[in-house]
């Protein structure tokens, strides 16, 4: 049954309203997506307010003395491995910590600002392709790439919405492993080199929620039950979450 408002098609729908939607309704915030003109506001202001959130997170994490310190903890742990390891000596580690304890803010601030722009970036087209390639694969799809680019944006909505709540958590808990995640059973004993400690932080309930949503998106799109559409999206999230952490993308 058609919700839409007598005259209104999915194309006249407003910015306010998808985004309502994708929490209230999903499957009505991708209603007729497949058949509209491109619209680049789906995918672009989501992503440029999360690269703009990441951005701000990292200079509030580093104006925070206490969550300072626990980067710099984090970063000995990994020094400490790497030396255990045989990857580095003793002597390259101290010199590293050293020089990161010398660096200025505004350097903090590039080097943590940079990878962040990039990953964004990344994340949104490379996520959009492994959707668009899937449901070519798998359904035949004949849509082209930048629906499914569309379809990815308007569910990150929801991952923007958790940047918000993580930063909150993170500045109101001064830790940097108080997130909505099973990584916060841990807060108090975290450990950045033991895998099972990463692996339960990048269980977060908003990346849970963004992969159903996004699932739904792609069912809408290739005319399929929305569960099939949601299984692919979960998998190929699981895929990420178990290549992202060994590789310490996600942590």
């Amino acid at each position: 049954m058609d919700n839409q408002e007598p005259g209104t098609s999915p194309e006249d729908s407003s910015l306010g309203t998808t985004i309502a939607n994708v929490f209230a309704s999903p499957s009505e915030a991708f209603q007729g997506l497949s058949s509209t003109s491109p619209k680049a506001t789906n995918w672009v202001l989501p992503m440029i307010l999360m690269a703009a959130l990441g951005v701000l997170f990292v200079y509030l994490i580093f104006s925070n003395d206490a969550i300072k310190t626990q980067i710099f903890d984090m970063q000995a742990q990994q020094f400490e491995k790497a030396v255990a390891e045989g990857r580095m000596t003793q002597q390259e580690a101290d010199q590293v910590r050293d020089q990161m304890q010398k660096t200025g803010m505004g350097l903090f601030m590039v080097f943590g600002s940079l990878p962040i722009l990039i990953f964004t970036a990344a994340y949104f087209f490379l996520g959009a392709l492994f959707l668009w390639l899937a449901s070519k694969i798998l359904w035949k799809s004949p849509l082209k790439y930048g629906k499914y680019l569309e379809a990815y944006g308007i569910a990150s909505w929801i991952g923007v919405l958790g940047s918000v709540v993580t930063m909150g958590m993170v500045l109101g808990m001064n830790s940097m492993f108080s997130t909505p995640s099973l990584g916060l059973l841990f807060a108090d004993t975290y450990d950045a080199t033991d895998t099972m400690h990463k692996f339960a932080s990048a269980f977060n309930i908003f990346s849970v929620w963004q992969a159903v949503v996004t699932g739904i998106g792609l069912g809408s799109l290739a005319g399929k039950p929305v569960r099939n559409g949601i299984v692919i999206a979960v998998v190929l999230w699981l895929i990420w979450v178990a290549i992202g952490v060994p590789l310490g993308i996600l942590r």
